[in-house]
């Protein structure tokens, strides 16, 4: 199936829990090639917004498309184009590394598994602990493992939330050049991440602040507008305003 050159467009997205908002003001647009990086202090409503945009959680308000269907319908067909990365390690640690690639490439139906499993062992590196058990990675493996797992597929649309926190130099390094690769290939990704020298290699920008979410921007433009030297910078000038 063709991806559709506009993949995300969203507007005044919000969602509630027990009559608390969590985050509202979400507009967005996401087009095939892009990265868009969510960006904040955690709790701000970046996952709530990655779990909307995935389809796991139906927004209270706002409207939208995502993949070209609306953002608040069911739909199992988008579901599968769209690759979802939380927080939290989600590998069966019982199964290896191999039998981890394995299951994944059963469930999405990938007409040719092995080809998908060898490309994916030796583009991430992991060729070494094929038949080492999940449960006893390190947090480095285990998310290259994660990340792996999660791609197998190609999906059109990939949501990683916080994918580099507590991570080595190293891995932090790779994750974001394969996340520039995966985009350059065609397909969309966005990032949650409270690192702002990481946010800085987006091209657009979403920030929030306090569960509401700021216009869609670039890094750049942010620097520019705040006369700032960095972009943390400029986020600390724009909360220090926000407080007066």
């Amino acid at each position: 199936m063709s991806m559709p050159d506009r993949m995300v467009d969203v507007t005044g997205l919000a969602k509630a829990y027990d009559g608390r908002m969590v985050v509202s003001q979400v507009s967005m647009t996401l087009d095939a090639g892009q990265i868009v990086g969510l960006v904040g202090a955690n709790g701000g409503g970046k996952t709530t917004t990655l779990r909307m945009i995935a389809g796991l959680i139906r927004p209270d308000q706002g409207d939208g498309r995502v993949l070209g269907s609306p953002i608040g319908a069911s739909n199992d067909n988008r579901r599968r184009r769209i690759g979802y990365m939380g927080q939290k390690l989600a590998l069966y640690p019982d199964l290896t590394v191999l039998e981890t690639l394995r299951f994944h490439a059963t469930v999405h139906g990938l007409p040719q598994p092995r080809v998908a499993i060898a490309h994916a062992i030796d583009h991430y590196g992991i060729g070494n602990i094929v038949g080492q058990r999940c449960g006893t990675l390190s947090g480095g493996w285990a998310r290259r493992v994660q990340f792996a797992a999660t791609v197998l597929a190609a999906p059109a649309l990939l949501l990683l939330d916080e994918p580099t926190a507590g991570l080595d130099v190293a891995t932090r390094r790779d994750i974001w050049s394969w996340i520039g690769d995966f985009a350059a290939a065609g397909h969309g990704v966005i990032i949650s991440t409270h690192d702002l020298i990481e946010a800085e290699q987006c091209p657009s920008i979403l920030l929030y602040d306090g569960g509401v979410a700021h216009t869609q921007t670039s890094p750049a433009a942010l620097i520019q507008a705040e006369a700032a030297p960095t972009l943390e910078a400029a986020v600390l000038a724009l909360a220090d305003r926000a407080r007066r």
